[in-house]
């Protein structure tokens, strides 16, 4: 048994310190050195013999530092705590504690430690106990409070541990770990049904739905720094928080990071999406034509999807959560629990939630609260992108002749036909493959929306979904104030409130943005029609000018400033609109020829507007064609018409004009140009949202 003593900084001893060795205490159950010797400063000597609301009515700390090495731990690792640690001594009227700040050892022995708590071998620990003297018979003095908060030290390792708490005690270990946890979750699976470009436009109804999929098994990690919180309740209950750290110097900061890892052996993800979006029951011959390989393949892109959408929502519930705010909290009966769930709160205690997350209704345990249950009442999505579905109609006949792709800035699948279209996974570079991608559901939903506009197809119940979405590895602030930018763009804040956003901004390099709006069939018509009237090119050029206008930031380089300028003067954009984009714009660049920036400014400003009047001019024919497909169905079900020839000459025609506009698209998809112009053209339908995220820092809207 360690001998414990605590004298001043010239080695007396501090007599009003009497230890117990007979008290029950985790300090001495876990001491493997002999002795325990606690220095402190001479502003507690002065304090030590008064009564303790005396000596601290209110809260007060005293520094103090160990004499010697101790070490803590039956098995290894063990907690160290040398000479230099931090400790600090504390008190108010009716509580006395300790706080020490040690780390971990490896030693010959055990490996799994009965003092982990489930943080890292590397991190620092901090181990604290609070004792109190309420409603004492005889108020102690500082000293001997003291001396009883010693004798009586609590580590909450385990269950006995925990038995030695008192009513309105704490104990409390704190450091960088994980917490680990399993869970199901039902997950919404809104679809996007979409156009491919290449393939024929059919007629009939689009058999799927947004979709649940229910109980999808995950286990998931959150790591950080963290506390575990043990508290004494009245009639020997105690109260069990896994929180936030604190805001003190040395635990300010809670880097959260949630990772969810759905379990494959037991829950066959593909099945259960087709399941849930198809109409009707769960059609067993969707799978029948998929290869053991091609199967295998769907399933780890939707884990990748299905773990970046849990990984999301966890995200969110924690950066709701305040700091030193609870991530799980308990109350144990400690009478009532049984060897199961004895086991499931001793694996709690080093960081394992798992058996205690497992078990129904574990005997003696009550959850209170959970970071889990605050994250499934905001929901947990993964929206599914269906690109070709409006062709092929049947989701047998698109899952036949595809390929899955996860993208983690969307956070959603996309399931696209390859009848006709490249496979977009081959491309190996991941920003070519991410620009393919966009640069496929942004000509997707433009097709999709003439053609839904046109009367041709029907989709009840089912919006056209535009995604814009980006992971940038080399992040600085301009980068995130363009983010912000588009948010503003989409009306998702005003432009005067982006500043205040971007302070927030930490500077981590690597960021992801997410951008979606929603098209419903009034959307799509707006798009095109107004009054039943198409609308003419001046109309979308006016939106693509704007939109590009919205997306430039003339603080971030000369040439965007020049740019800028070109787009903001009406008589120069006016001559620039009737000359074309050609050499001859270098007359209208607002800059001087010699200027080394001036060929750079030319062939951006000769870009836009070639990309704006493609645009105005595509818009155009496609309303004048779409109108005429309205014209000839006059109201009628296109699914009566399906065999009829001349219906078949009006598809055909508007699948080959729509056609020959994504061909000659020169748009560029580094920002979300054609979203924006969409978006405002269509009078900007609610529904839109985002998301930006670097490192901690993440604005969302709504």
């Amino acid at each position: 048994m360690p001998n414990i003593s605590i004298t001043d900084d010239l080695g007396k001893p501090v007599e009003t310190v009497k230890i117990d060795p007979f008290q029950p205490s985790s300090l001495l159950n876990y001491a493997r050195s002999q002795a325990l010797h606690l220095i402190v400063a001479p502003d507690f000597v002065g304090l030590e013999g008064k009564a303790l609301a005396e000596a601290a009515p209110k809260p007060i700390q005293f520094q103090a530092t160990l004499g010697d090495r101790f070490q803590l731990g039956t098995s290894a690792p063990q907690i160290t705590l040398t000479p230099n640690v931090q400790a600090v001594l504390r008190a108010d009227a009716a509580h006395a504690g300790l706080e020490m700040t040690g780390s971990f050892g490896l030693a010959t022995g055990g490996s799994a430690g009965d003092l982990t708590f489930g943080l890292n071998a590397t991190s620092s620990v901090t181990i604290g106990f609070d004792k109190a003297f309420n409603g004492a018979a005889v108020e102690p003095t500082l000293g001997g409070a003291v001396g009883r908060m010693l004798s009586g030290f609590v580590i909450p390792a385990s269950v006995a541990d925990l038995g030695l708490l008192q009513a309105g005690d704490v104990a409390t270990v704190s450091g960088q770990g994980s917490l680990k946890l399993t869970g199901g979750f039902n997950i919404a699976a809104p679809v996007n049904p979409l156009a491919s470009v290449k393939l024929p436009l059919k007629v009939g109804s689009i058999d799927v739905k947004d979709g649940l999929m229910a109980g999808v098994s995950a286990s998931v990690t959150i790591s950080g720094g963290y506390q575990i919180r043990a508290s004494g309740l009245a009639g020997g209950a105690v109260g069990l928080r896994f929180q936030k750290q604190k805001g003190a110097a040395l635990r300010t900061d809670f880097t959260a990071s949630a990772s969810a890892s759905v379990k494959l052996g037991t829950t066959d993800l593909l099945a259960g999406l087709l399941g849930a979006i198809g109409k009707g029951d769960a059609d067993p011959k969707l799978l029948a034509g998929l290869t053991e390989a091609e199967t295998k393949t769907f399933n780890a892109a939707l884990k990748e999807g299905v773990d970046h959408s849990l990984q999301a929502a966890l995200d969110m519930a924690l950066s709701a959560a305040a700091e030193d705010d609870t991530l799980f909290e308990y109350e144990i009966q400690l009478g009532a629990l049984d060897s199961a769930s004895t086991g499931a709160v001793n694996g709690a205690l080093h960081g394992d939630l798992t058996a205690l997350t497992e078990l129904q209704r574990p005997a003696g345990v009550t959850l209170r609260n959970s970071v889990v249950t605050r994250m499934r009442s905001q929901g947990v999505t993964l929206k599914v992108n269906l690109l070709g579905i409006v062709n092929l109609i049947s989701l047998s006949q698109l899952i036949g002749k595809c390929e899955i792709l996860s993208d983690a800035a969307s956070g959603g699948v996309t399931i696209k036909e390859t009848a006709q279209s490249e496979h977009i996974s081959a491309i190996t570079d991941p920003y070519a493959r991410q620009e393919a991608l966009r640069k496929a559901i942004f000509e997707s939903v433009l097709v999709t929306t003439a053609y839904r506009a046109s009367g041709a197809v029907a989709m009840p119940g089912l919006h056209c979904s535009n995604l814009h979405f980006v992971v940038n590895r080399d992040t600085d602030a301009a980068t995130v104030r363009g983010y912000l930018n588009w948010f503003a763009a989409l009306n998702l804040m005003a432009q005067g409130d982006v500043a205040a956003a971007l302070a927030g901004y930490t500077g981590d390099r690597t960021s992801t943005c997410l951008l979606r709006t929603e098209l419903d069939d009034t959307a799509c018509e707006n798009l095109f029609l107004a009054g039943g009237q198409p609308h003419d090119e001046a109309y979308y050029r006016e939106f693509g000018r704007r939109a590009l206008r919205a997306l430039l930031h003339p603080e971030r380089s000369a040439i965007e400033r020049a740019r800028c300028r070109f787009l903001d003067q009406d008589a120069t954009w006016a001559l620039a609109v009737e000359t074309g984009p050609s050499p001859a714009l270098r007359h209208l660049i607002p800059l001087d020829a010699m200027d080394p920036a001036f060929d750079l400014v030319l062939a951006d400003v000769t870009g836009d507007l070639g990309d704006i009047l493609w645009w105005a001019d595509s818009m155009t024919k496609a309303g004048a064609a779409l109108l005429g497909m309205r014209q000839f169905l006059k109201g009628r079900d296109p699914v009566g018409l399906k065999d009829d020839p001349e219906f078949q000459r009006n598809c055909a025609g508007l699948q080959k004009l729509m056609m020959s506009v994504v061909a000659k698209s020169k748009a560029r998809f580094g920002e979300p140009w054609g979203m924006v112009s969409l978006f405002w053209s269509a009078g900007s339908p609610a529904g839109a949202s985002g998301r930006v995220q670097a490192g901690n820092w993440s604005v969302a809207r709504p």
